[in-house]
């Protein structure tokens, strides 16, 4: 406990946190959702979804939920282009044409601001705003009704020369996960967050070992502690205390993501399996939103630990800090490639399964190889 101490301070828990409001401005931000709009306009009409059917959308209740498709009304901006010889010679006939034609590119500037213009003369810039809108939620709309007809009734797969494994898990997946409501962009902000916040767990726990480590090589309190038979578990509880440490680190950090997570409705679809009609993902494995979610921290856990305990071994030897730092940045550089790429969608059903989990795995035995190896150097010391 004492050495957990000495690593786990307040004014270290400080500086994390601090670092941590740093990140998240920088990078994190744009990917926890604060406004209303179309993102959570989706969210809505899925979890609606997921309260009315439950976790799976069967076809014959997509049949009902498509019979209870709003209908559009024409509102007052669509009257006006309609009733517009300006708008209608360029085929123009309500505010979804003018829109998918500026979309398309189908005018020059200057009739784009013309039109643009006599709209919010002659309707009023809210009235427009309004409508547009009310077209996003249509659109909403169309786009859950498309992707069910597209995926769980056709069997469209958006992905493109799979392998015949992948195949067959496509029509796995096909049988049931296909009808989950779960939406897409519920889905990839998810995936957005853990890409980050594995980053985080590495860096964080990597960081706070070094100047442990460090501090108590230049106090030479471990020489003089393992000269003694007494002394000998000394080890033992530094490495128990570098552990320790990382977990502490890994719950944080989880805690962190749980409140960004929440604010992005993850929660709200966690037990809705993420292979849905949906989500645009097919994942190797029949994972739910949660599961996967779990299992990325949990990798990402476990190379932290692996590295660590690599930094304790390394930083052994080392009593400068410019030293240490050195040795630090290929740790920084694994933590950027595995927790910012290779985790990031890991299990995709074009990627190969068991590279991100191989690579975890192989650097947590590493981890304990090296510790394990360093205990047997600490045991065959002088003692007096």
């Amino acid at each position: 406990m004492l050495e957990l101490k000495k690593i786990i301070s307040f004014k270290k828990i400080l500086i994390l946190l601090a670092f941590f409001v740093l990140y998240y401005l920088l990078v994190i931000k744009p990917y926890v959702v604060m406004y209303n709009g179309s993102w959570q306009m989706e969210a809505d009409l899925a979890e609606e979804i997921k309260e009315r059917y439950g976790l799976t959308l069967l076809p014959d209740e997509f049949t009902m939920l498509k019979a209870q498709k709003p209908v559009y009304e024409p509102g007052e901006t669509d009257n006006f282009i309609a009733g517009n010889t300006e708008y209608t010679s360029l085929h123009i006939y309500s505010l979804r044409e003018l829109l998918d034609g500026i979309g398309k590119g189908r005018f020059t500037l200057e009739e784009e601001n013309r039109l643009w213009f006599q709209l919010h003369d002659k309707v009023s810039p809210d009235v427009v705003s309004a409508e547009m809108e009310r077209l996003i939620f249509f659109d909403i709309w169309d786009y859950f009704i498309d992707s069910y007809e597209r995926e769980a009734i056709r069997g469209d797969v958006r992905y493109e020369e799979l392998t015949a494994s992948a195949s067959a898990r496509v029509e796995m997946r096909n049988q049931e996960e296909v009808y989950s409501p779960c939406p897409r962009n519920v889905v990839e902000y998810n995936f957005a967050l853990l890409r980050y916040f594995t980053v985080f767990i590495m860096l964080g726990a990597t960081f706070f070992v070094m100047p442990y480590m460090v501090s108590e090589n230049r106090s030479r309190m471990p020489a003089l502690q393992c000269s003694f038979r007494k002394g000998r578990s000394y080890y033992r509880n530094r490495l128990a205390a570098v552990v320790g440490t990382v977990l502490v680190i890994a719950i944080l950090v989880c805690i962190l993501y749980a409140v960004c997570a929440k604010q992005d409705r993850v929660f709200v679809f966690w037990d809705c399996p993420i292979s849905g009609f949906a989500s645009g993902f097919i994942g190797w494995l029949p994972w739910t939103l949660g599961s996967y979610t779990i299992s990325a921290l949990l990798f990402a856990t476990l190379a932290s630990v692996g590295l660590s305990m690599m930094v304790f071994v390394i930083t052994s030897y080392l009593s400068s800090h410019v030293s240490a730092i050195a040795w630090q940045l290929p740790v920084v550089v694994f933590s950027i490639l595995y927790g910012g790429f290779l985790l990031f969608k890991f299990g995709e059903i074009h990627k190969p399964l068991f590279i991100a989990p191989a690579v975890g795995i192989s650097v947590f035995a590493v981890g304990l190889i090296a510790v394990f190896v360093q205990g047997r150097v600490e045991k065959k010391k002088d003692m007096v």
